[in-house]
């Protein structure tokens, strides 16, 4: 299409009748513009795939400097200052299996956490459909707590991670004790297990399914350093969410200069169908493309599949912008006569790459031919423009 077109349909980009909205019923009242689309792609990103063991729970924040009440500033992001999500990715690929976006102090949870904190509720509401299936996920210190792991246990899902050693039902000593580099100190109830660990400063955690083992481990350094295996799995099973983060701002859909929220968060979607499509590539078994190579496969796949039959835009004043056939270089082509018309029993074309050229005086080459591609629809020289248009990609 051309700019303009894309350009209006940005414009007029819309996901929801405002004349059905209704305040006290809809569920998440200021993500009205984007709610039903949000859901059909969360919903989906559920259906079609069913994670691994571990995952893990943390915050995402899609930079954003509009003007909304609900903005957030998070100084670890990258970002600093957006919109934030709670996200729910597999530990070991960080593939986005369920999220919900903060909208401020009336932000909604799942009904039936609605006496817990924010932390907690937010939580068990990314858990609910996988509550008692012996999942284990794992937290940083802003949910971890003594509150959400008994709730976890009694939803037979196990959990661990970093806690602020002043969270309420922690142990009373737990935060006053003084210990030395490699020193350990820890307190058992049931399954949950709180543990003060000293390395360059103290490491505070919970666990339901560590113990105080030790395992040694090889630093960059070169160093062997013995360290809690709960500090272990806890490096090693974090970083679902950043590794999902990380890989979503190489390759952007976003654009600084968006200024609607829910067009910006539109766009940051496609960005997480794209990577979760990505990791249910590598999952079939087939050699793997990068991930670069496999956005450039589903963008030839989209013109392919959705491709107009109209081939060139004819203005006034402008010259034709032709359609080039995504499978130029990878199909199998034959050459043939252009087809007779009403007005010609031998009609001609321009040829693409010959008159792609300029000739020794800086003027462009215009040279016709009897032949073309009938599948790309291009007018080409037998010999050898045919050969070089469908093998190089400059030509």
């Amino acid at each position: 299409m051309s700019e303009y077109r894309f350009s209006l349909i940005m414009k007029y980009f819309h996901f929801t009748n405002n004349e059905e909205f209704d305040e006290a019923t809809h569920p998440a009242p200021k993500l009205k513009k984007i709610w039903e689309v949000y859901q059909i792609i969360v919903t989906n990103f559920q259906r079609t795939y069913v994670p691994e063991r571990d995952v893990s729970v943390d915050e995402s924040l899609m930079a954003y400097k509009g003007r909304l009440s609900w903005i957030q500033y998070i100084a670890s992001k990258r970002a600093r200052f957006g919109i934030k999500s709670y996200m729910l990715c597999e530990s070991s690929t960080g593939y986005i299996w369920n999220s919900g976006i903060y909208t401020g102090k009336g932000t909604k949870f799942n009904p039936r956490y609605s006496g817990y904190g924010m932390a907690t509720s937010s939580v068990l509401t990314l858990l609910e459909p996988l509550l008692n299936q012996g999942y284990c996920v794992t937290t940083d210190n802003f949910y971890t707590s003594p509150e959400l792991y008994e709730v976890l246990l009694q939803n037979k899902t196990d959990a661990y991670g970093t806690v602020r050693p002043n969270r309420r039902d922690m142990p009373s000593m737990f935060a006053k004790k003084k210990l030395k580099t490699g020193e350990m100190v820890a307190w058992q109830k049931g399954k949950m297990m709180a543990m003060r660990w000293r390395d360059k400063k103290d490491v505070c955690l919970m666990s339901t399914v560590h113990n105080t083992s030790t395992a040694m481990v090889h630093t960059r350094g070169g160093k062997d350093v013995l360290k809690p295996q709960v500090v272990i799995d806890y490096n090693n099973t974090m970083g679902g969410v950043d590794r999902a983060d990380q890989a979503m701002t190489f390759y952007p859909a976003m654009r600084k200069q968006q200024k609607k929220y829910y067009k910006k968060i539109f766009r940051h979607l496609l960005e997480q169908c794209l990577w979760n499509a990505y990791i249910l590539h590598r999952a079939t078994g087939d050699k793997p493309f990068v991930h670069s190579e496999f956005i450039w496969k589903v963008v030839e796949r989209i013109f392919v599949t959705h491709q107009t039959p109209s081939v060139a835009v004819n203005r006034p004043g402008r010259r034709a912008v032709d359609v080039v056939n995504p499978e130029r270089l990878t199909g199998r082509h034959f050459m043939d006569y252009i087809p007779p018309t009403s007005k010609k029993a031998a009609p001609t074309r321009m040829c693409v790459v010959c008159c792609s050229k300029r000739d020794g005086n800086g003027k462009k080459v215009r040279k016709e031919t009897r032949f073309h591609c009938p599948d790309c629809d291009v007018g080409l020289c037998a010999v050898p423009c045919f050969k070089i248009y469908h093998t190089q990609d400059v030509y």
